[in-house]
């Protein structure tokens, strides 16, 4: 395989995702991301290495999780990690990198894939500073977009709290958004303060 060009590159993502893409395929790809012959479009051929090799590529998809040069890429990575293969834990310290909002993700591409990635770290696993980041955040706001960082801090929350993530997207029957949220905020209060009182 050469470099990756054209057709071939927009067809990747299709491909992958109707399992398309053999592993002896997946492994010419990720010989040309390392090799630097994959085009400046890496977003595709990354996509489909995670979709299609899975998470025996983990350390290259990690890669990409604090990559300036791209944050989309980061975005597409953080989502990997933390969504789909459930190792996001190991990346906590990136993740908490990009939740203080980078100066290069000028699109918050990057930050708002932490976001929900943070949700989906403490849905595994208690982590208070994860945890307060999102609080602070959802409390808070960020200036930017503060109405839609703030709710997806709280559905993050919900996630963190043990919701499913059809449950983390919105309020139970016949409670209102406003109510869900307040009540979501005070149990991720009540859970950092008792861990505070463990230690």
């Amino acid at each position: 395989m050469t470099v990756m060009h054209g057709e071939y590159v927009r067809q990747l993502m299709a491909r992958a995702k109707e399992g398309a893409i053999s592993q002896r395929e997946v492994k010419e790809i990720v010989q040309a991301i390392s090799e630097g012959r994959a085009g400046r479009d890496l977003y595709r051929p990354l996509y489909a290495v995670a979709r299609a090799g899975g998470p025996a590529y983990e350390s290259l998809v990690a890669g990409y999780v604090i990559y300036p040069e791209d944050p989309e890429l980061s975005a597409l990575a953080v989502h990997v990690l933390t969504g789909q293969w459930g190792v996001g834990a190991k990346y906590r310290k990136q993740i908490l990198e990009l939740l203080g909002s980078p100066e290069w993700d000028l699109d918050d591409d990057a930050f708002m894939a932490a976001v929900t990635g943070a949700g989906e770290i403490l849905h595994d696993g208690f982590d208070a500073e994860l945890l307060q980041a999102l609080l602070t955040l959802a409390e808070e706001g960020r200036g930017k977009y503060d109405d839609l960082m703030q709710r997806m801090a709280v559905e993050a929350i919900a996630r963190a709290l043990g919701a499913s993530l059809a449950e983390s997207m919105n309020p139970p029957k016949g409670v209102t958004r406003t109510k869900w949220s307040q009540d979501l905020l005070k149990a991720a209060h009540e859970r950092l303060n008792e861990a505070a009182r463990q230690r």
